[in-house]
């Protein structure tokens, strides 16, 4: 008879609630193991072929895995963070890995737990029956897939024995094609656990072993002495500590030479370094009596330490959102080693009743398919017991793949959950207004050629930007000592023509206030460039097109047109703005771009007439 945890779910919260110094250790408390006694049900007759399901939907997305880490046999033979995936339908087999990393990974799978998501909304089957969360309380070695929607057993899969235990009740349903018929689940969950020398409790007394190697015979040899100890803890604490500053501060780590006569051996070493001068005993702790493979310093520690940092703030993300309904905002990006990544962000309003915007994390995808697009998001909040019955609001760009009404990832989630309504982001869409803007006529679409060739001109040498940011300087002065303009604080500070980008168009309107404002300077420096260069070049002819009413028209017009957007996309970004606000506001700036063009030109005449 299976003898029932006091309180499974007492267990979870103090599972969940380790301080960031759990994380250090190679091997987590047994408190917290999942149970696997007999039941209280007893052992029921049933038969097999009624429990066990023969179908496995979804069989392509299994494995599905980088296959540069795999050898001719298609065993992968080294490490990736990848691999540990929350939900049990989409695992890659346990006997896929290479045995020199299988405990690696392990130990990584159970770091992380059994994937339980009991706030989860289940559907029903075509009996009308469904998943009962209270079985996560009763059987807490039970797994869910949000993926296919069958149940799992965390602890088979991780220590069943391939090749013996194939024949065994259960053994094909709770790990590799997984179980779906609830209508018998009150039999057929108990007889997966057996009697005591059944196939899951044999997994289940390996899990205990693997997860309590501290009373292991070969960790009672060897004894360290409370000073060890003390010690060791000194330079984790350290090392834990340098490393949080550098991540807070989004600095590198390593350096080019770390060796020991190296004069710059990177941020790591040289602050732990600068930290053992100033301390005694940091400095005892990481120069005396320490073994060589216990410095706490290496690369790969270093890793592990960030990654427990993220670990550590994921949670207080969590925690603070207890449960909350939730929007989440997705988008793509590809980082240095050219790889597509996923950002992923929550927004919810906390307990203080505060909008609250929270990076959660960064997933890198193979393809960009809205299937493919929509499991990964699945894994990634998955893997932080979020569910999408949770989301309230969906925020990705205007790419097909992401909005498409009858494909896109915005209608596979609304399929699952109808209540996590799709908002295109309105900066962007702001933006791809403004330049569709730039490009409705060839006058303008040539404008923004010529702004690109002035600013490439006057700023292309460092020669040319201080004879610029000069030669503003001296005009400012005559000016004020003229009368012409007024002094006052933080007014005429030291400016120079920035670079107009192709995709933030508010840098657009900053770069035509500077030309405007540096305009005689910039004629000067243009014209200086013409003189000086051997052979001609087009600074000489950007001079007429900058003097002629075309350009300045043209402008002026732009100038307007921008500062009323540019205010509107500020105000868009503002983290504490809801839908409603959003909404009005573009229609003041609707109203405001109908008023400058129905009633606007005469006076953008004269004030092109004046400037000219």
């Amino acid at each position: 008879m299976e003898q029932q945890p006091s309180s499974s779910r007492k267990g979870k919260r103090k599972a969940q609630e380790r301080d960031l110094k759990s994380y250090f250790s190679p091997f987590g408390s047994s408190s917290t193991n999942p149970s696997t006694h007999g039941s209280e049900v007893g052992n029921a007759i049933i038969e097999e072929e009624e429990v066990v399901e023969t179908h496995l939907e979804d069989t392509n997305t299994i494995g599905q895995q980088p296959g540069s880490n795999e050898n001719d046999q298609g065993t992968i033979t080294e490490f990736n963070p990848d691999y540990i995936i929350s939900d049990p339908g989409l695992r890659i087999p346990i006997e896929q890995f290479s045995p020199n990393i299988r405990d690696e990974i392990r130990r990584a799978f159970m770091e992380r737990g059994p994937t339980q998501p009991s706030s989860h909304v289940f559907p029903r089957g075509e009996d009308k029956r469904r998943f009962r969360k209270e079985w996560f309380e009763k059987y807490n070695w039970l797994e869910y897939s949000l993926v296919n929607g069958k149940a799992y057993c965390f602890c088979c899969y991780l220590f069943r024995r391939v090749g013996v235990d194939d024949d065994k009740f259960g053994y094909e349903a709770f790990t590799k094609e997984g179980f779906r018929q609830w209508k018998n689940a009150y039999l057929a969950l108990p007889k997966h656990v057996g009697g005591p020398n059944s196939a899951h409790n044999r997994s289940r007394a390996a899990f205990d072993d693997f997860d309590n190697q501290r009373a292991s015979v070969k960790e009672k040899i060897v004894v360290h002495t409370k000073e060890a100890e003390k010690k060791y803890e000194t330079r984790v604490d350290t090392s834990l500590a340098i490393v949080s500053y550098i991540a807070l501060q989004g600095e590198p780590f390593r350096g080019h030479d770390e060796s020991e006569t190296s004069l710059n051996k990177g941020n790591f070493l040289e602050f732990l370094d600068w930290y053992k001068l100033r301390n005694e005993e940091v400095r005892q702790a990481f120069e005396f009596a320490c073994p060589k493979n216990a410095k706490m310093t290496s690369g790969t520690i270093q890793k592990e330490l960030a990654e427990c940092c993220a670990q550590a703030v994921t949670k207080v993300i969590k925690e603070e959102m207890s449960g909350c309904l939730f929007s989440i905002l997705v988008d793509e990006s590809r980082d240095i080693s050219v790889k597509e990544q996923m950002a992923i962000i929550v927004r919810y309003v906390n307990k203080k009743g505060q909008v609250v915007e929270r990076f959660l994390g960064i997933k890198h995808v193979k393809l960009t398919t809205s299937k493919a697009l929509k499991r990964a998001i699945v894994e990634v909040l998955s893997a932080h017991g979020l569910t999408i019955a949770k989301i309230r609001g969906q925020g990705y760009d205007g790419a097909s793949n992401m909005r498409g009404e009858f494909n896109g990832v915005q209608k596979l989630i609304r399929d699952e959950n109808p209540y996590a309504f799709y908002i295109h982001c309105f900066a962007h869409q702001l933006q791809l207004v403004v330049v569709s803007v730039s490009k409705c006529c060839s006058s303008i679409e040539d404008f923004f050629d010529y702004v690109n060739m002035i600013v490439s001109s006057t700023s292309a040498s460092c020669k040319r930007k201080d004879l610029l940011i000069d030669s503003h300087h001296t005009i400012v002065l005559n000016k004020l000592e003229s009368g012409d303009i007024s002094s006052g604080r933080g007014q005429h500070q030291e400016t120079s023509l920035p670079r107009p980008g192709d995709t933030r168009w508010g840098s657009h309107y900053r770069t035509f206030l500077r030309i405007e404002t540096m305009w005689d300077s910039i004629i000067e420096v243009l014209q200086v460039v013409h003189d000086e260069e051997r052979n001609p070049s087009r600074a000489g002819g950007l001079v007429p097109t900058m003097e002629s009413f075309n350009f300045v028209f043209i402008m002026k017009m732009m100038l307007q047109i921008l500062r009323i957007t540019n205010e509107l996309s500020h105000l868009l970004q503002k983290k504490d703005q809801n839908i409603v606000e959003a909404m009005s506001l573009v229609i003041d700036v609707k109203t405001r771009l109908n008023n400058l063009r129905s009633e606007g030109y005469e006076p953008l005449l004269e004030e092109v007439k004046t400037f000219c």
